[in-house]
C-alpha cells in the first residue's frame, strides 16, 4: 500500500515538474515582443505611443522555446488601430493576432483665440503646442509662417489645430476697387489710375481698366491698391 502511494506521488511530481518546465507563454512577453517589433519598424514623424489591447485572460499558450516571430498584416505600420501577428515556430507551433493602437504626437500650430470667418489670422492668434495627430489629415500646420496673415474660410474656435484647408490667401483687391497701375523699366516708370475688374490675391493676374485710356489690361496684384504691368 505504501509502495503504491509512493509511486503515485513520484508520478505526480514528475508530471508537475514537466508541466512547470514547459510552462505557458506569458501575455507580457507577447506584448513586449509586439512593442519591440513596432519600435523597429515604425516610420512616423514626431513621437508615438503604443497601447496594446489586452489578450483574453483565458488564452493559454505553450512556452515557446525560440524567440517569438512577430509580423504585420499590412504593408506599413501607421497611426491608428493595427493588427499584429505573433507566432511560435517550434515543434508545438501556435499563432495569434494581437491588436495595438498607435497614437502619434507632433508640435503643431493651434489657435490661442477664436477667429471669425473672413478674419485675417495674425501671429497674436497663434500658438505652438504638442498634440495628438493620429486621426488628422496630413494638412495640419507645423510652422506659424505657413498661415500668418491668411484668411479664415470659416469660424475657427480657440484650441483648434490649424489645417491648410481652413485658410486661404486674403483678397488684397476686390472688384471695383480703385488701384494704381505701375509699369517699371530700367530707364523709366509710369503710374496710372485704374479700376479692378476682378478680385485678386497677392501675385495673381487680374483684369484692370485704365481710367485714362479706357483699355482693359492684365496686371499682377502687388498689395492693396497697387498692381504692376510687365512689358
Amino acid at each position: 500500500m505504501i509502495k503504491n502511494i509512493l509511486l503515485i506521488l513520484a508520478l505526480a511530481f514528475i508530471f508537475s515538474t514537466s508541466h512547470a518546465e514547459q510552462g505557458s507563454q506569458s501575455h507580457e512577453s507577447i506584448g513586449e515582443a509586439v512593442k519591440e517589433y513596432i519600435a523597429q519598424n515604425i516610420n512616423l514623424p514626431g513621437e508615438y505611443e503604443v497601447i496594446l489591447i489586452p489578450l483574453d485572460s483565458r488564452l493559454n499558450l505553450p512556452q515557446c522555446a525560440e524567440p517569438l516571430e512577430v509580423f504585420k498584416t499590412t504593408s506599413l505600420i501607421k497611426a491608428g488601430r493595427m493588427t499584429i501577428g505573433v507566432r511560435c515556430n517550434t515543434e508545438k507551433k501556435w499563432s495569434i493576432f494581437t491588436s495595438a493602437v498607435i497614437k502619434t504626437y507632433q508640435v503643431v500650430v493651434v489657435l490661442s483665440q477664436t477667429v471669425q470667418r473672413g478674419a485675417i489670422v495674425t501671429r497674436q492668434h497663434l500658438a505652438i503646442e504638442k498634440r495628438e495627430v493620429s486621426n488628422l489629415r496630413e494638412d495640419f500646420v507645423t510652422e506659424i509662417e505657413q498661415v500668418e496673415n491668411k484668411q479664415a474660410t470659416r469660424q475657427l474656435d480657440a484650441g483648434t489645430i490649424i489645417s491648410l484647408r481652413s485658410l486661404v490667401e486674403p483678397k488684397l483687391i476686390k472688384r471695383g476697387d480703385k488701384v494704381v497701375i505701375t509699369t517699371t523699366k530700367p530707364d523709366f516708370s509710369i503710374r496710372m489710375s485704374g479700376v479692378a475688374m476682378t478680385d485678386g490675391i497677392k501675385g495673381q493676374l487680374i483684369s484692370v481698366k485704365n481710367q485714362t485710356s479706357g483699355r482693359i489690361i492684365n496686371a499682377t496684384v502687388v498689395e492693396p491698391g497697387l498692381v504692376a504691368v510687365k512689358y
